[in-house]
């Protein structure tokens, strides 16, 4: 493979620019130039986890290699911003290790097994392109400032530098702030899949249909009602007392504190639903109560992003968890009665579709989709945003700035 470096340097000044020319790619790597960044010049920091535990496990390394693209269809990204996922939290606990790990070693083509560590967490990324591979879009250039997301199999954003697939990326809309733009798509793809792919709503007009958003204020619950209004569905949403006003900013008419003795009867009252998604997590043992408030015979759908998928192969294997993945969604279909009124319970996840994020774009550009932020931290105190986001009961993202 023919291989070309140029290296300038000026040793006095401490300017360093490296450009380097291969058959996949070009990489224009600038100065480092802020308090979160590598002790040399090919080297960057990024928080990451030796093994898995608690939030202990965090360490800020200053000596960490920037990552080098591999594949003509990568970019390489120095980040700007980047928010905190609840997936983030259950990832440093080892959630998903199996099913992540097998899914490495296929990419790779590896026959043994492909050791995640030292593993770099973040999904949601604002950040500069500096190195693009030969099959990049001409559409992006070095210098473009976007937006992207990382599937979770994949070292993650919470660095100085990421490698991104083209495909995942988007501009960033000039209206959006780095800030903003950075927490809006690992949830936004979260809500749109769950509702477009495993809510039919790619084949099912959403307009006009009664849709129940359960645990609306949170990350995944505040981009699902814009959606959904921006789609003209019919929204009803629930979410505690301190939330109520938040969601009325964002256009929602219908809204039931769940904290009232009353809530379960309230939505019950607000009519029967075409979907039910519950962005809450709620309890398997609640989910009959929500199954009665189906459509009858309508190909009605209650959809949890609480799915048992990755839990089951962490505890028992590939081929045995897979077994128990397909007992664990059909036998609650017949028990809660779903089937026998025609309607299904579900199972939502993130999934990277390019699709969703230009429509996601699309909808933040015309402002029908309004990031929300609860709080804007240093990368620098990631530890303790991580610790926010373990308490729960978010109004909104935790984003990074770097």
């Amino acid at each position: 493979m023919a291989l070309k470096i140029t290296l300038m340097s000026r040793i006095n000044s401490q300017k360093l620019f490296r450009k380097i020319s291969t058959t996949y790619s070009t990489i224009a790597a600038p100065k480092l130039q802020n308090e979160f960044e590598g002790e040399e010049i090919h080297k960057m920091a990024a928080w990451q986890i030796h093994s898995y535990g608690g939030l202990e496990e965090l360490q800020l390394g200053r000596n960490v290699r920037i990552p080098f693209i591999q594949s003509p269809n990568e970019v390489l990204i120095k980040v700007l911003s980047s928010s905190v996922n609840p997936l983030d939290i259950a990832m440093i606990g080892g959630y998903g290790s199996t099913l992540l790990n097998k899914m490495r070693q296929l990419e790779t083509c590896k026959t043994e097994t492909v050791l995640e560590f030292p593993m770099t967490l973040g999904r949601d990324f604002t950040g500069e392109i500096v190195g693009k591979g030969n099959a990049v879009s001409k559409h992006f250039k070095i210098g473009d400032v976007v937006f992207g997301v990382q599937p979770p199999h994949k070292q993650g954003c919470h660095a100085q530098y990421v490698i991104a697939d083209y495909n995942l990326i988007h501009h960033k809309p000039e209206n959006l702030s780095i800030v903003d733009a950075s927490c809006m798509l690992y949830t936004g793809l979260t809500a749109w899949s769950a509702l477009q792919i495993t809510g039919e709503l790619c084949i099912l007009p959403p307009k006009g249909r009664r849709i129940l958003v359960i645990g609306a204020s949170g990350g995944v619950g505040t981009i699902s009602v814009q959606l959904l209004k921006a789609w003209e569905a019919d929204v009803v949403a629930t979410c505690r007392t301190d939330a109520v006003s938040l969601l009325k900013s964002l256009g929602v008419d219908n809204i039931i504190d769940y904290t009232q003795p009353e809530a379960m009867e309230n939505i019950k009252s607000a009519g029967k639903y075409d979907i039910i998604l519950d962005a809450a997590g709620l309890q398997e043992t609640e989910f009959p109560q929500y199954i009665e408030c189906l459509k009858d015979w309508n190909f009605a759908k209650f959809i949890t992003l609480k799915s048992p998928l990755l839990k089951n192969t962490d505890t028992y294997g590939i081929l045995q968890g897979m077994v128990r993945n397909a007992a664990e969604l059909i036998l609650p279909n017949i028990m809660m009665g779903a089937l026998a009124k025609g309607s299904t319970l579900r199972w939502g996840y993130f999934m990277p579709i390019n699709r969703g994020i230009k429509e996601i774009s699309r909808l933040l550009e015309t402002k029908q989709i309004i990031p929300v932020v609860e709080s804007v931290m240093n990368v620098t105190e990631l530890p303790a945003a991580y610790e926010r986001m373990k308490n729960g009961h978010l109004r909104g993202k935790v984003v990074l700035t770097i």
